[in-house]
């Protein structure tokens, strides 16, 4: 089986500039898994036929030693291990490529959710933080004991949530959302200033 070093080089370049493309715009492409999966699909295909045509020039340099005539044995020798060498150099250019996408993951697992965003997304995650938290305080008192795993906090929150729950309509959990409608307003203002600078 014949591979072409310059083609699949490029081939294997094409592939994973594609998949670390998927996960660097994830958040833009809904649909950026698939892409990942069928790249990956395409490098293994290529890392098989690579492990095929090793399997295919070994089988060949075995059958070649057999023969009685030295000066054929010395070339076909040659071939084969010009043919291994290309081969091996390969699966380790494969290897150190797909390294990179395992890299791109796992940085992205590691990825903070304020990294890359400026103030306008910084303040609008604030203020939707702040709304999830107003839903949560309207649910109830147990749904919020959950999500904290320390004894003592969770005796101050149930006992602040009785307490907003004894004061008159139009306290302090609606203000949570006059709070997250304040910190997008602002948000607005800082975009605003900022286009009216760059001018």
């Amino acid at each position: 089986m014949s591979v072409n070093e310059h083609a699949t080089k490029e081939q294997v370049n094409r592939l994973v500039n594609t998949a670390l493309a998927a996960i660097k715009n994830k958040d833009k492409t809904p649909n950026w898994n698939q892409t990942l999966t069928q790249t990956l699909d395409q490098l293994s295909l290529i890392g098989r036929n690579l492990n095929t045509a090793k399997h295919g020039v070994q089988h060949f340099g075995r059958v070649m030693a057999s023969d009685t005539n030295r000066h054929n044995t010395y070339r076909a020798n040659q071939s084969v291990n010009s043919k291994l060498e290309t081969l091996s150099s390969l699966e380790s250019f494969l290897a150190k490529e797909w390294k990179k996408i395992g890299d791109a993951l796992n940085a992205d697992l590691r990825k903070i959710p304020t990294e890359g965003k400026n103030e306008m997304e910084l303040l609008d995650m604030l203020a939707g933080e702040i709304e999830s938290f107003d839903k949560l305080l309207r649910q109830n008192v147990s749904k919020v004991s959950k999500h904290n795993s320390n004894p003592h906090q969770t005796m101050i929150i149930q006992r602040e949530i009785t307490q907003l729950n004894a004061m008159p309509a139009l306290t302090a959990p609606s203000m949570l959302v006059l709070i997250s409608i304040g910190i997008r307003l602002f948000a607005m203002f800082v975009g605003a200033k900022k286009v009216s600078s760059n001018k």
